[in-house]
């Protein structure tokens, strides 16, 4: 089944005094673009983020929000008070007031504009047990996203299914047209020889071999197998492939130019007529696949 690259995933958890939320947002990409913000004291656990997030997803640009809160200051959120800084920041603010005579009541909200005060402690900040919650966020986030990928994914399959079965009606007219035609050319093309040669000397079987060989330059039944086979094959990684997206853009590539070849050979209103719808809805698919990881 084949996956969107668009979704949405959320995780929660409630436990031990701390709330945990997980929000992962993904669209369309190229390639795996994944940006993440995690709490401070967990910024250095990244790449083990990154290699949880490819486990779920091949391409896409993945955001990933985990956000942590402590209902116990004690809770290790790594941020710590100065008091010493503090205390000497007070007796300064009060003596400066005093010996400039300002007005007015010291106040706490004064000390705040010292960044000093307060103070990150790299190492108090982690804590396996809490990492381990965290990550258990991640994977329900995660699930929840991927969830939401293959119903989209789901969606993108039945519409692309419809135009690939659009695609190989048209190819199949273009065969009907041009099994008709082959007949009425080769008659067309020898009585207008005939014409132009009528007042000199030429050889019939000769004649007869360079007609068909025009004749069959102009044949696209190679073209059209081809197609047909570009189509099963399209239709076959709905079922066994997961990340198809490159490879459904790869054979869209390669249905362009059979249409194109058909086009340039057939040299026929109906079928120019034809080739023309069939490159208009190749164009459409291809705005689908890229949604597609």
């Amino acid at each position: 089944m084949i996956t969107s690259m668009t979704g949405f995933g959320r995780g929660e958890l409630r436990k031990n005094g701390y709330e945990i939320a997980t929000e992962i947002r993904s669209v369309n990409n190229r390639f795996l673009d994944l940006q993440l913000k995690l709490p401070k004291s967990y910024s250095h656990l990244e790449n083990e983020v990154k290699t949880l997030v490819r486990n779920y997803v091949n391409r896409g640009r993945v955001n990933v929000f985990v956000s942590l809160k402590s209902n116990d200051e004690n809770n290790g959120s790594g941020l710590t008070i100065n008091l010493e800084p503090a205390r000497v920041y007070w007796k300064l603010i009060k003596r400066l007031k005093k010996e400039l005579k300002i007005p007015g009541k010291v106040k706490f909200d004064h000390l705040l504009h010292f960044t000093d005060v307060f103070a990150y402690e790299e190492d108090s900040g982690f804590n396996q047990e809490l990492w381990e919650m965290i990550e258990q966020t991640l994977t329900t986030a995660l699930e929840n996203l991927q969830q939401m990928r293959k119903q989209e994914g789901a969606e993108l399959a039945n519409d692309l299914i419809a135009r690939i079965s659009a695609l190989d009606e048209r190819i199949l007219e273009i065969e009907k047209i041009s099994k008709q035609r082959t007949g009425d050319d080769l008659a067309k093309l020898r009585e207008r020889v005939k014409e132009i040669l009528s007042n000199g000397e030429f050889e019939e079987s000769r004649l007869d071999m360079e007609i068909a060989l025009m004749v069959n330059r102009m044949d696209v039944t190679e073209e059209c197998v081809r197609f047909h086979s570009h189509n099963k094959m399209f239709l076959d990684m709905f079922q066994f492939e997961e990340a198809a997206g490159r490879k459904m853009n790869f054979l869209l590539q390669e249905m362009t130019r059979e249409a194109n070849t058909i086009g340039a050979k057939a040299n026929h209103a109906d079928i120019a007529h034809l080739v023309v719808d069939i490159k208009e809805e190749i164009e459409k698919i291809r705005e689908q696949v890229q949604n597609i990881e």
